[in-house]
């Protein structure tokens, strides 16, 4: 096999909302990108790594977005995970418990062990945690991150593993889609709590397989999700919402598009709490998954909200 120059593969690079919803994405990515570059043997140390740097983000940091990077540095890479927040409280690192149950808990301990290096960069916009994997099977000793301090800079543009895609909602209604969202999520709620009669459609079974299509693509939904905010926040009626998902994951929007419609229909059959939506909503909806489907799927152009409304009446 051919050896990669050294910094052969671009730097990859995406913004998820800074939530614990956002954790497997970022993970996702990692891998995805470390398979592109043919660097299986780093995928387990580096989907631990970025977890709990993530992690650490999303609990502790108060920012809205964070930033996962994936640089090539053949024949290591260095994987690193940047927010907008203060001064994010690094627990006191000390050896990770002994367990096979999943890494929670263990913190950026783990970084330390698995990473040849770490540290973390203090910059006047926030502070990036990194560490540099060499994938050499070595366990270091838990020590203290390497602390640099650098200036702020301003956000560099999403770079991708080729399995994904950057979809663009240009012209999002804000107030409508926050409306959207919470009814999906009170519907999920409501569904899974109910007794259900028997029939062909049960509310709980419903609500189990609206709970799953909502819970794989979360990371995308999160990041629609604290765009929207930011923009009511800021008294905007319409928003421009970028979100990235690898492509596979376009088959699951339109399965949750089916099943919200079937909940619709089902809403007074079984009495529900949670209002049935409203034709703007249906409409709204539609257009996420068909905007989400069609640029994932097809590289197709984004086309704006009242324009797709206006093309669909004519």
């Amino acid at each position: 096999m051919t050896s990669v120059p050294r910094g052969a593969h671009p730097e990859l690079r995406v913004r998820l909302a800074a939530d614990t919803s956002s954790v497997p994405g970022a993970r996702r990515f990692v891998v995805d990108g470390l398979l592109q570059w043919g660097r299986e043997h780093l995928v387990d140390d580096a989907g631990l790594c970025v977890t709990e740097m993530a992690a650490n983000s999303a609990l502790h940091s108060g920012s809205p977005y964070l930033h996962v990077r994936l640089r090539d540095l053949e024949p290591a890479v260095r994987v690193s995970v940047e927010d907008a927040g203060g001064m994010v409280p690094l627990a006191a690192v000390g050896p990770p418990p002994v367990t096979s149950q999943g890494t929670t808990g263990r913190g950026l301990a783990i970084v330390s062990v698995l990473a040849e290096s770490w540290g973390v960069e203090e910059r006047g916009d926030g502070r990036r945690v990194w560490a540099h994997l060499a994938g050499d099977g070595v366990e270091h000793a838990v020590r203290p991150p390497v602390v640099e301090h650098g200036e702020g800079t301003p956000p560099e543009p999403v770079v991708l593993p080729a399995g994904w895609a950057r979809v663009s909602l240009l012209r999002c209604p804000v107030q409508l889609a926050l409306q959207i969202d919470q009814r999906l999520d009170d519907l999920v709620r409501e569904l899974q709590l109910i007794d259900s009669a028997a029939g062909p459609t049960p509310p709980r079974e419903l609500g189990r397989l609206i709970e799953q299509l909502v819970t794989r693509p979360a990371f995308a939904r999160h990041l629609g999700r604290r765009t929207a905010l930011d923009a009511a926040a800021a008294g905007l009626e319409h928003v421009d919402i970028e979100m990235t998902l690898p492509r596979e994951m376009a088959a699951l929007v339109r399965e949750l598009l089916a099943a919200d419609n079937l909940a619709d229909e089902i809403s007074e059959t079984h009495q529900l709490l949670t209002a049935r939506s409203t034709p703007e909503m249906v409409s709204l909806r539609t257009w996420f998954a068909h905007s989400i489907v069609s640029q994932a799927e097809d590289d197709a152009a984004p086309v704006a909200y009242e324009d797709w409304l206006l093309a669909r009446s004519s």
